[in-house]
């Protein structure tokens, strides 16, 4: 791996205070790095979890169904 791929960098992005500061509110989170962090997190979650959904749902079959309880 070359020496650039491993380094972290810092963004800056732009978002309306009164929103952020609401979201903060909400969640009783105190600093915006935590904020941000949370959300990447959960969104990771979300995608981790949808992709083991979609994974699990092409190994069914009809066999694995019973319509009975439908």
């Amino acid at each position: 791996m070359s020496y650039r791929a491993k380094r972290k960098r810092a963004i800056t992005v732009r978002v309306v205070e009164a929103r952020l500061k609401q979201v903060m509110r909400e969640r009783r989170i105190a600093t915006q790095s935590e904020l941000f962090n949370t959300l990447i997190d959960e969104e990771i979650e979300k995608i981790t979890a949808r992709k083991a959904l979609e994974l699990a749902a092409g190994k069914l079959g009809a066999k694995d169904f019973d319509d009975r309880l439908l």
